[in-house]
């Protein structure tokens, strides 16, 4: 996948739009499986500050067009470098803003009533476990598994996305009722350990025309 995003960005389709397209794709998706409009939903993004929380800046960004409301929490603080950056410049004055790294009690202010909590922190290259605040994310987002519905983004956090074997993952991970991968499945989304993270795995087109770049 880095080199099909290498070759892609070569051939002039940005880093930048891939983003763009990732997370536009991804709110359309979550939108659909919602099931009610966009304005008014209340939606919780959990967001880190690589190149999957950029995706999540951009779906907040997207949903808060549509007039969700939406509390964006900054798990491991705001990005300071690239795109994610950018995307984060975006959005930040536009939503409820939650910074983690920040504040001891993040979830104070929640009623918890939200109707979707979006999983944006880490995405298909994280190895190891959580811990601090994303291990603090993952265990407020798996409360809701019953009363909200849960998307991750490319990966639920706290797996790898080169996972072949249960023992590769973090049990504390994620569970998700859908992921929202881009472009195609990774090698842990075909693994029949991850279904209980991933949930339903649904593939968003994010540009890359794979026959011209070989």
């Amino acid at each position: 996948m880095k080199i099909l995003e290498k070759r892609a960005n070569e051939a002039g389709l940005s880093y930048y739009q891939m983003m763009e397209n990732a997370g536009t794709a991804a709110a359309e998706a979550i939108i659909s499986r919602a099931d009610c409009p966009a304005e008014g939903m209340k939606v919780l993004l959990f967001c880190g500050k690589g190149n999957n929380g950029g995706d999540g800046f951009v779906v907040a960004r997207k949903l808060a067009q549509q007039g969700a409301a939406v509390t964006l929490f900054l798990v491991d603080g705001p990005p300071r470098a690239g795109d994610a950056a950018v995307n984060y410049k975006l959005i930040k004055n536009k939503v409820s803003l939650i910074d983690m790294s920040r504040t001891d009690s993040p979830f104070m202010r929640l009623d918890g009533r939200q109707k979707i909590i979006v999983d944006a922190i880490y995405g298909t290259g994280f190895h190891g476990s959580l811990d601090g605040c994303a291990l603090k994310a993952a265990a407020f987002i798996n409360q809701f598994q019953d009363k909200s519905l849960i998307v991750s983004l490319d990966i639920p956090s706290g797996l790898s996305g080169d996972a072949t074997r249960e023992s590769q993952i973090d049990p504390k991970a994620v569970r998700a009722r859908y992921t929202v991968t881009f472009h195609n499945k990774k090698p842990v989304h075909l693994q029949s350990f991850a279904k209980k993270y991933c949930g339903e795995t649904i593939i968003a087109d994010i540009g890359i025309d794979e026959e011209r770049l070989w």
